[in-house]
């Protein structure tokens, strides 16, 4: 059976939450092209991890095990959370700005080189005429 598209959000914000794959790892298991994608499907899914946190003795340590102090796992209210979210979305829509600059230069520039090879076209023709009529005056 074809898995739902929340169930597998969640499941890959588990994998990155518990440790067992890295944010890079879990955007190729499960296709997923934009590292924002990503980060809105953590902060969407964190508090239903919260939640739905099993208490069982046996599991493994994780993330959620480690106290609130602990720099790897911060609060999602926190400000240095928040701080460090607004720092990397200032950053992402900056790459996207130079990416949208870049693409906008290099269609000017396939135009200016259209124009340019136009205009040697019309330069190399302009000559042949000039050397075609200086053969005749001749």
């Amino acid at each position: 059976m074809k898995k739902s598209k929340k169930e597998i959000q969640l499941e890959a914000v588990k994998a990155i939450v518990s440790g067992e794959l890295l944010l890079e790892e879990a955007m190729d298991k499960y296709s997923v092209k934009d590292k924002r994608t990503m980060l809105a499907w953590i902060k969407k899914t964190m508090p239903l991890l919260k939640v739905s946190e099993p208490t069982s003795s046996k599991r493994s340590k994780t993330l959620f095990d480690l106290p609130m102090e602990t720099p790897l796992l911060r609060d999602t209210n926190s400000d240095l959370y928040h701080q460090d979210i607004l720092k990397e979305n200032a950053l992402l829509k900056r790459v996207i700005n130079l990416q949208d600059k870049v693409r906008e230069l290099e269609e000017m520039n396939g135009q200016l080189v259209k124009h340019r090879n136009f205009l040697m076209e019309k330069v190399t023709s302009l000559e042949l005429k000039i050397q075609l009529k200086d053969k005749e005056a001749r």
